[in-house]
């Protein structure tokens, strides 16, 4: 485990610098970009000169991807994306916000569900409903650190950047919720679940991690209030990101959602009533920890691709599986919208397309969903469930993440 550690650390800094000083591309996408390259070379070797590639020191083979992505890498990489975010900005946006995470989360994982199951199994790929809802849930929340990487190198309105950005911040935990709630149909008999059980999983989960991230992030500035030195609270916020996602986990509620939480009200205490000195010190700790990990679930996933089935890798299921996506998101997006704008306009519907196009098209995948997907490798369909979500991710990150910045300058809302 740890020759796989220092391996990962080792290729994820190279591809950073690489990056910084060739690619000079937003971190997500130069990162994503390098680790399709990564995967290419590995699969070209395999292919082409197994010797070779049997000779080569397979260091990441002993790493178990999805503890080390949803374990280790998610409680870091969400804390430091919320740390960052303008709370009284967000608290404008509040509404649009809670109704997107979680309706549309919902919304987005029926749709994306019950239309891959028909079209998937209409071209022959045998998957069983239950598991294309699981890529529904896995595929519908989207990427924080993609999103908030993107959105540094664009100017767009803040209204929209919040909606964006809290949004994003929130359903990942939702969707994981979700995704664990149709796991436990999947295990239980009949493919069934009590609906009273299913209910009280999903308020334990996502009320139950906000409440205990909010209480983790009053005490954690309860001790930063107590400290002038950066080291000390550089430990607390450390603290937050391992001992409390860990004890979230043993609670049953939420980690990912309590990391959120409490990276919202400690980054709010950071920017506004910390010294200079704390503040300064801890978001630079954070920025470092965010680039390296977020480096490292590049890596890993391109390297993850390498070990699927070829024969689950087809490039007419791919492209279904971006199109089901991006039509769900749409969808998913624009019900909530309209009805929210029929709220404050009563005589008439009154969504705002230009929005629904951005929010739909700033809607990036990433690590989360491939963790997700990774636990699923051993199950019925798990390779194929895999390789479409390595599609769509790489296809949002890259193709959407590379035209945002002229799409909101084309529909005029920087």
């Amino acid at each position: 485990m740890y020759d796989s550690f220092i391996a990962l650390l080792a290729v994820s800094s190279l591809f950073l610098l690489i990056d910084t000083k060739l690619l000079k591309l937003p971190t997500s996408i130069g990162l994503l970009i390098l680790g399709m390259v990564y995967s290419i070379t590995l699969i070209g070797l395999k292919f082409v000169t197994p010797d070779i590639y049997g000779n080569l020191p397979h260091l990441l083979d002993k790493l178990d991807f999805n503890y080390f992505l949803m374990d280790i890498i998610l409680p870091f990489l969400l804390f430091a994306g919320a740390l960052n975010v303008d709370i009284s900005e967000l608290d404008k946006q509040k509404l649009p916000v809670f109704i997107f995470a979680i309706f549309g989360t919902l919304i987005s994982t029926l749709l994306v569900g019950y239309s891959g199951y028909l079209i998937f199994n209409a071209l022959g790929i045998d998957l069983p409903l239950l598991y294309c809802m699981l890529f529904g849930a896995l595929i519908s929340p989207t990427d924080p650190i993609a999103v908030l990487s993107i959105f540094k190198n664009y100017s767009v309105k803040k209204s929209l950047v919040m909606k964006i950005e809290g949004e994003s911040l929130f359903n990942d935990g939702i969707g994981v919720v979700i995704f664990i709630t149709i796991s436990g149909m999947i295990g239980a008999k009949g493919g069934n679940i009590d609906l009273n059980q299913t209910l009280l999983l999903f308020l334990r989960e996502a009320v139950g991690g906000i409440f205990f991230g909010l209480i983790v992030g009053w005490y954690a500035i309860y001790l930063l209030k107590k400290t002038n030195i950066s080291k000390s609270a550089i430990i607390i916020t450390l603290l937050i990101a391992t001992f409390s996602y860990s004890l979230a986990d043993h609670l049953g509620v939420s980690g990912p959602l309590a990391m959120v939480a409490a990276g919202l009200l400690v980054g709010n205490w950071m920017h506004s009533s910390a010294n200079q000195d704390i503040r300064h010190d801890t978001i630079a700790f954070w920025e470092v920890i965010d680039e390296v990990f977020n480096a490292m679930l590049f890596v890993l996933m391109g390297y993850s691709i390498t070990q699927l089935d070829p024969q689950v890798m087809s490039i007419s299921a791919g492209i279904i599986a971006i199109i089901i996506v991006l039509l769900s998101r749409f969808i998913s997006v624009g019900i909530p919208y309209t009805l929210m704008g029929f709220g404050t306009n009563k005589t008439k519907l009154n969504p705002e397309f230009k929005e629904i196009t951005v929010l739909t098209w700033s809607g990036l995948r990433g690590g989360l969903a491939f963790a997700l997907s990774l636990s699923l490798i051993d199950q019925p369909g798990g390779h194929f469930i895999i390789y479409i979500t390595y599609v769509v991710v790489a296809f949002s990150i890259v193709v959407q993440g590379l035209t945002i910045g002229k799409l909101v300058t084309k529909l005029k809302l920087g």
